[in-house]
């Protein structure tokens, strides 16, 4: 049965959802199954991966439809159930219900078995829907900004954790975001969260602007810019949760299982790009699990004599990030990317 994990805080303006699609997509990079939904009425997560689903949660809340047919296949691995202002509505219906706090969890319980991840994007408040994550939840991921007010908020979600579960043990990792090593006031409380969290601390995720930039032009950090800190940062999430969720990538050689949602094509802005004619650059040497003290995460960085740019002649570089094997020109800009590991679906 795969995980539910809650991506959730009491505050908004954080980075949840950005947590959420860089984190889901990193992992599907890595051959996870991946379905994301979205229970917040803002509907950002579908806006953030660029598409416009057709049926939402509310059909499978309130209307009675199969979760399975209000799937939308957003990329390879990954699958999004999307939200909008409907949610609004359903809300009230819900709360009527004498199953209210179970409702997510039973629409999601035929999935679980098609998935390794199940990610709930929550707002900003708790809200019955988001109470419904949490009961669903079977691990809880919290990003907060390194400020003193998310610091505090941090503090109230972990007391109603645990009046909602009984306790916080599902609380897996707590994840500074928007953190900018130049201010004193961002170092001393990212020093008080590991203080009092200890290892339940990831490393912060640097501020940086591409990643407010991929998520306007609907793509993940990876594709918009793979080069960047954000990418960087976030492929070290995904490696660091890997581990403590002991998530291993499927072998090659193994036949992969049909893709749950293969009914729906994928957008043909996302249908894998065929491989050149010519023979792949030579693969880098597989990275070490990142932990707080190394990061092996971009890896290969130094020039390829043996190969040269068809657009300049210069050297290629060439690196891989959270399962993308790119190669780049300084130059002249060129770049080409692909799948370290393979396509699995």
């Amino acid at each position: 049965m795969g995980r539910i994990v809650a991506v959730t805080n009491l505050k908004g303006g954080i980075g949840k959802t950005t947590t959420v699609v860089n984190l889901s997509a990193g992992l599907a990079l890595k051959g996870a199954r991946v379905l994301l939904v979205d229970v917040d009425a803002q509907g950002n997560l579908a806006m953030a991966l660029g598409v416009s689903p057709r049926r939402t949660l509310y059909d499978a809340l309130v209307d009675g439809a199969r979760a399975a047919d209000c799937r939308t296949p957003v990329r390879q691995n990954l699958d999004l159930i999307a939200a909008d202002a409907t949610l609004l509505t359903a809300q009230p219906a819900i709360a009527r219900r004498p199953d209210w706090p179970r409702v997510l969890e039973q629409a999601l319980r035929p999935l679980r078995a098609e998935y390794d991840f199940i990610f709930v994007d929550c707002g900003g408040s708790l809200t019955v829907l988001n109470l419904n994550a949490l009961h669903a939840a079977t691990d809880v991921i919290v990003p907060t900004t390194v400020e003193p007010f998310a610091v505090r908020g941090l503090e109230m979600l972990v007391v109603q954790l645990s009046r909602v579960k009984g306790n916080a043990g599902s609380l897996r990792a707590i994840v500074p975001t928007l953190f900018d090593a130049r201010t004193r006031q961002s170092v001393e409380l990212l020093e008080q969260l590991r203080e009092q969290y200890g290892s339940l601390v990831m490393d912060p995720i640097r501020i940086n602007v591409r990643l407010s930039e991929s998520s306007a032009r609907g793509k993940t950090i990876y594709e918009y810019d793979p080069r960047s800190r954000g990418a960087a940062d976030y492929a070290r999430l995904v490696e660091r949760l890997s581990d403590l969720w002991g998530f291993a990538p499927p072998s090659p050689a193994q036949p992969a299982p049909p893709p749950p949602s293969s009914a729906h094509p994928l957008p043909a802005t996302h249908q894998p790009v065929a491989p050149p004619s010519a023979p792949p650059p030579p693969t880098p040497a597989t990275p070490q699990v990142a932990t707080a003290h190394q990061e092996p995460i971009v890896t290969g960085a130094g020039s390829l004599l043996s190969l040269t740019c068809p657009n300049c002649g210069g050297p290629l570089r060439r690196a891989t990030v959270a399962g993308y094997r790119v190669v780049f020109c300084d130059q002249c800009r060129y770049r080409r990317q692909e799948l370290a590991g393979g396509v699995r679906r």
